[in-house]
């Protein structure tokens, strides 16, 4: 069964991540072992493939974005705690200046 080196090229990303069916597997090899072109691109496929080393070295390179997110964060919860308590404290103010010179007193029932 003569199959065309693009659907051959099409399973290669397949064939090289061993993710696709043992018939297409079957197929490719058969085509790879007549096709000098497909073996070719095969071989140029698997060099372009990150090595290891890279991809563990690039998840340690998002660590210094994550501290600083981290950072922020921390800094937010500050900053609204922050707030919440001038503003607490800033009604109390109000309601004693009200209380001392106006002379409206508050009674809880």
């Amino acid at each position: 069964m003569k199959i065309s080196c693009k659907i051959i090229e099409d399973l290669l990303p397949l064939y090289i991540d061993d993710v696709c069916s043992e018939e297409s597997r079957r197929i490719v090899d058969e085509h790879l072992s007549e096709c000098s072109k497909c073996s070719e691109i095969l071989k140029q496929m698997k060099k372009e493939n990150l090595p290891m080393e890279n991809i563990e070295l690039n998840l340690t390179e998002a660590d210094p974005i994550r501290n600083l997110s981290k950072e922020w964060n921390k800094k937010l919860k500050k900053s609204m705690l922050k707030g919440v308590i001038s503003t607490l404290l800033l009604v109390c103010a109000v309601l004693l200046i009200v209380h001392i010179f106006v002379g409206i007193k508050i009674v809880w029932k």
